[in-house]
């Protein structure tokens, strides 16, 4: 079955067409802007914490050659990551990588506190208390569970033989006929 276009129909399609393939490009035009606008937020971010880093002198070899590195590939191709699973097509950075740029900012911040050192808030509350032995869950000591013995119901009589012959009951026979079976067409 064929459908004949006229020249009305074929023309309106075709701009219908030129209209849609204008939106999708100008839609990608956006989607690269921002994908560009990310990779240089995400480069100087980068930049900067390194150089507070190494300021502080807390920059490590594997820091140093991360950022190197991230910073390379954000130059080059606006991405860090090629791998759409490791992270959002528009995003500069794969999700292991933002990790890696917060630990460094916390690191930067001072954030990383040695094992045991306190927060401000925690010296002024003050040392915390033990809790008492026994506070928590306690035990139910005379637990017992709701079970109901089947035994009960039974007579007595029934309730002895159990133990000793099983009780079989005699069936008398019945003129038991064989079913009446036909052939429906």
């Amino acid at each position: 079955m064929f459908l004949n276009m006229n020249d009305y129909d074929k023309r309106q399609w075709q701009e219908e067409q030129a209209a849609r393939d204008a939106a999708l490009d100008a839609q990608r035009a956006k989607w690269a802007k921002a994908k560009e606008r990310a990779a240089r937020n995400a480069q100087r971010k980068i930049d900067r914490l390194a150089r507070k880093l190494s300021e502080q002198g807390q920059l490590t070899d594997w820091e140093e050659e991360f950022t190197g590195s991230v910073g390379e590939r954000l130059d080059k191709f606006g991405s860090a990551f090629q791998d759409p699973e490791k992270g959002r097509p528009a995003d500069a950075l794969s999700f292991a990588q933002k990790r890696v740029v917060a630990a460094l900012n916390k690191k930067v911040k001072g954030e990383q506190k040695a094992k045991g050192e306190k927060c401000e808030k925690a010296k002024e509350r003050g040392p915390r208390k033990a809790m008492k032995a026994g506070s928590g869950f306690k035990k139910k000591s005379n637990f017992q569970p709701r079970v109901r013995d089947i035994y009960e119901d039974l007579e007595p009589a029934a309730h002895e033989s159990i133990d000793s012959e099983p009780f079989i009951p005699e069936v008398p026979p019945t003129d038991l006929k064989p079913p009446f079976l036909r052939v429906v067409k």
